[in-house]
């Protein structure tokens, strides 16, 4: 139920959900808008009860090797971390970091290894970047 209340006329929404009465105010002085706010908090109730979530993206080649990153560091020496920063953000990102993980395959590693070897380093250095 979607009703009228104060001077300005602000509406405010009422509904019954899993045995509660909801009663909250749509902050706004449209009918309209109140109506979809109702529906909304209706819909976001239903998904949090029922455990239901929002599928996003996949992340980014970049978001995943910063997540990794964070959560090995504290257990890999100063040295190693140091190489490992260096490797990801001076390589790494550059050439892979907007590609989705999903997108990541054979064909492409292996440009990258073709294009890294290319540019002078060496099978011990491609190894360590792509071992991450």
């Amino acid at each position: 139920m979607i009703y009228r209340r104060g001077k300005r006329g602000t509406y405010w929404y009422r509904f019954r959900f899993a045995g509660r009465m909801i009663h909250e105010s749509a902050r706004t002085s449209s009918k309209t808008i109140a109506r979809e706010a109702e529906r909304q908090r209706r819909r976001e109730m239903e998904e949090r009860i029922n455990g239901i979530r929002k599928r996003g993206l996949p992340p980014t080649f970049e978001r995943a090797a910063d997540d990794w990153f964070a959560t090995v560091r504290t257990h890999i020496a100063n040295r190693t971390q140091n190489i490992y920063e260096v490797a990801l953000r001076c390589h790494l990102k550059p050439a892979l970091g907007s590609l989705l993980l999903c997108d990541l395959d054979v064909s492409r590693i292996g440009s990258y290894q073709a294009r890294r070897k290319g540019d002078g380093a060496s099978a011990r250095t491609l190894n360590k970047e792509l071992r991450m």
